[in-house]
């Protein structure tokens, strides 16, 4: 097309990185895709309850702040995984991550928006369905991405029969389920 216009193609300046002198778009790519892999892995090992594959994924200082969902700012991967087995071990758990915005902030940092919607059911006394949202920051330490913040926010909790997953009561309050939680497996 510039050659049409009357410039020359071998005097086309071609498109600057997103950090110049940085990686490439083919690294920026790549490790955009690794990050979207990351996430896809954490939320398949929270389903299966693979806390040691979990904890990998995780920097080691990681932040995790659960208060959009209900529950407390955690410091460290060992007491946010000791309070997922907690909350979400007993239960039967399907996550789903999906729209991803990644967007790299330098050649070793990224932030990521992720939509999310989970089914949670505690035996056959409580389901729920949710809906909301992460905000996550990654680091890439010796080759490998993981996450170093993570935010979860709760944009909407229906309670749905454990049995069928049919919608017993739509958009509950969020205190309202946490107590509901806190019934079946104590305070956290």
């Amino acid at each position: 097309m510039l050659g049409a216009v009357g410039i020359s193609i071998a005097n086309a300046e071609p498109s600057p990185p997103a950090f110049p002198g940085v990686f490439s778009a083919t690294d920026a790519t790549a490790d955009i895709e690794a990050i979207k892999q990351l996430k896809t892995s954490y939320f398949a090992d929270i389903d299966a309850k693979n806390w040691d594959a979990l904890r990998d994924l995780l920097a080691p200082d990681v932040v995790v702040d659960t208060t959009g969902s209900g529950g407390p700012i955690l410091v460290g991967r060992d007491p946010f995984i000791a309070f997922l087995k907690l909350t979400i071990g007993p239960a039967k758990t399907h996550h789903q991550g999906f729209d991803p915005a990644i967007q790299l902030t330098s050649a070793t940092t990224a932030e990521g928006d992720w939509r999310l919607e989970d089914i949670l059911v505690w035996g056959g006394t409580l389901g729920v369905h949710g809906y909301g949202n992460y905000h996550d920051r990654y680091v890439n330490s010796n080759g490998k991405w993981v996450i170093k913040y993570s935010k979860l926010t709760r944009t909407r909790l229906d309670l749905i029969n454990p049995d069928d997953g049919t919608v017993i009561q739509a958009n509950v309050p969020l205190e309202e389920i946490v107590e509901k939680v806190k019934d079946i497996i104590g305070p956290w």
